[in-house]
């Protein structure tokens, strides 16, 4: 979620600016890590590998929002993988004991970075609802809404098939079909491929 991330945040906290590329893997999960994450500049993935090997897309990181906070904050290990997904990603981060340190000193910056996590809570909290009770089309609709952002005009969705079908529980073959049911119920567009919604 955002945060007003300014230099004297920066300098406050002796955060690090890191650039990876595409394919990097910032951590694994199970792994534990003594950084706070913040996404600069980007896109991410946050996914869970089935013990069949089946990748299932937990969701996407996009510029400027904090990512595993709760790993970090309880010193617990990161329930997933995290891995860079566009051409670069630029990620801000912060040892933890500083990151700690001016929550304490910041009580402002702490409590909008606390309604941040119960936000996330609440959308990830309704995608689990959505994955149990939801018939595909709802749950493709649910996907391409929380993409969207609150934006009223259609957008292209830079989803493919394949992480819509990794972030529903679906299959792909449903994905494909609900999708083109959709397109002729005139609930979305197809163009070149691309899903316009």
């Amino acid at each position: 979620m955002f945060l007003n991330i300014t230099e004297n945040f920066i300098k406050e906290t002796n955060a690090e600016i890191k650039k990876h590329e595409k394919n990097s893997l910032i951590i694994n999960e199970g792994s534990t890590s003594l950084y706070f994450y913040y996404l600069l500049e980007g896109e991410l993935s946050v996914y869970n590998l089935t013990p069949e090997g089946k990748e299932f897309l937990q969701h996407k990181v996009r510029e400027n929002n904090f990512f595993g906070e709760p790993a970090v904050l309880l010193e617990k290990p990161f329930p997933g993988t995290v891995e860079v997904t566009s051409e670069f990603a630029k990620i801000l981060r912060i040892k933890r004991e500083n990151f700690l340190q001016y929550l304490k000193n910041n009580p402002d910056w702490s409590l909008e970075f606390t309604k941040s996590i119960a936000e996330k809570s609440i959308i990830k909290s309704n995608s689990l609802k959505n994955i149990v009770f939801l018939n595909p089309e709802d749950r493709i609709i649910k996907q391409l809404n929380d993409y969207k952002e609150g934006k009223d005009e259609k957008i292209i969705i830079e989803l493919t098939r394949k992480e819509l079908s990794n972030m529903t529980g679906l299959r792909i073959e449903t994905i494909i079909r609900t999708i083109k049911k959709m397109e002729k119920d005139g609930k979305l567009q197809i163009v070149n491929g691309k899903v316009f919604y």
